[in-house]
């Protein structure tokens, strides 16, 4: 009898988690990606989530705090994924991810940013190429601006004011994607 008390107890905490889960994939997804630079590191460090999520549901107390208790634990997996990787120079700073991430938890706005990373990756796809080079050297690789001015053949001065106009660009390209029609 007690077999069968623990076996519904487990159906339940394993039908609770897949529920959870699959309410809010979608949210931990688009939090990994403000974290990461690409798909394929937002599929690994997804996949370890998931496993760490599981593991540890039983220590989730209060179901309603699933969504942010899930943000702690992918920060801490988008770390160990990091320091994995340390040697790579497109990996972000520690601090870095942690503001991110603390940013992203206390952003009301976070709720889009799925659509708004679809719309960014649309924008860009319509900028001309050399316009959409030089933002992946500027914010994707790591170097450091006077690096990627020199790169591009720019004074620092002049790659900061086409930078600021890539980036209203992109924002008024964004923000016309995100209001209703």
């Amino acid at each position: 009898m007690s077999n069968q008390g623990e076996r519904s107890e487990s159906e339940a905490d394993v039908a609770n988690f897949v529920q959870l889960f699959t309410t809010h994939e979608r949210r931990i997804r688009a939090f990994l990606f403000t974290l990461l630079c690409d798909r394929d590191s937002v599929d690994e460090v997804m996949q370890n989530v998931s496993t760490v999520l599981w593991k540890k549901f039983d220590e989730l107390d209060d179901p309603s705090g699933f969504l942010k208790w899930a943000y702690v634990i992918a920060r801490f997996e988008v770390l160990t994924y990091r320091r994995k990787l340390a040697r790579d120079r497109l990996v972000l700073d520690e601090g870095l991810i942690t503001t991110l991430a603390e940013e992203y938890v206390s952003d009301d706005h976070a709720l889009d940013v799925e659509d708004r990373i679809r719309y960014l990756s649309d924008c860009m796809s319509h900028l001309q190429e050399p316009d959409r080079n030089l933002l992946v050297s500027a914010y994707a690789c790591g170097t450091p601006i006077n690096r990627v001015a020199e790169k591009h053949s720019l004074s620092v001065n002049r790659l900061y004011k086409l930078l600021g106009r890539l980036r209203r660009a992109l924002k008024q390209c964004v923000e016309t994607k995100l209001k209703p029609s």
